[in-house]
């Protein structure tokens, strides 16, 4: 096998685990099938080059398990005017200014009690948050914004 063949072929084992485990997940959270307070299941198993992949262990492989995701990160200044205000696996960060502060990030709604907790704990009032930005549009970066903005 040349080495282009070898990487292309690489490339159609990860395309295949993504479309077989991912998309069923996807299908079913947007069909409200599985409410997120429910307990996860695995969901189907795919084996790729001996590793065996499940829907739910891709899953907490980039975002943590739910304890990750709920469990307050302690808050602390990044640099400058920027802060860490987010969980073990979900980031949120608070810009400061004099006219007012930035929050990136509200992550899940159930979080934004924890977000209010560490700008509070650094400080600062969460009242003065005037902008709310999103990293992109993932339900774990913008469920909350509803929570946030009220």
């Amino acid at each position: 096998m040349t080495p282009m063949t070898s990487m292309s072929s690489m490339t159609t084992n990860v395309t295949a685990v993504t479309a077989a485990v991912m998309f069923p997940f996807l299908a079913s959270s947007a069909a409200g099938q599985r409410r997120s307070n429910a307990p996860r299941e695995p969901g189907p198993q795919i084996s790729v080059d001996g590793y065996t992949y499940t829907q739910l262990s891709l899953f907490e492989r980039n975002v943590g398990g739910p304890d990750d995701q709920t469990t307050q990160f302690p808050p602390h200044k990044i640099i400058g005017n920027i802060y860490y205000v987010g969980t073990a696996s979900l980031s949120s960060f608070l810009v400061v200014t004099p006219q007012g502060h930035i929050l990136i990030n509200s992550t899940y709604e159930r979080n934004v009690p924890t977000i209010q907790k560490s700008v509070e704990q650094l400080g600062f009032k969460f009242s003065d948050i005037k902008i709310l930005l999103g990293s992109h549009a993932h339900g774990d970066h913008m469920e909350g914004d509803a929570a946030v903005s009220s």
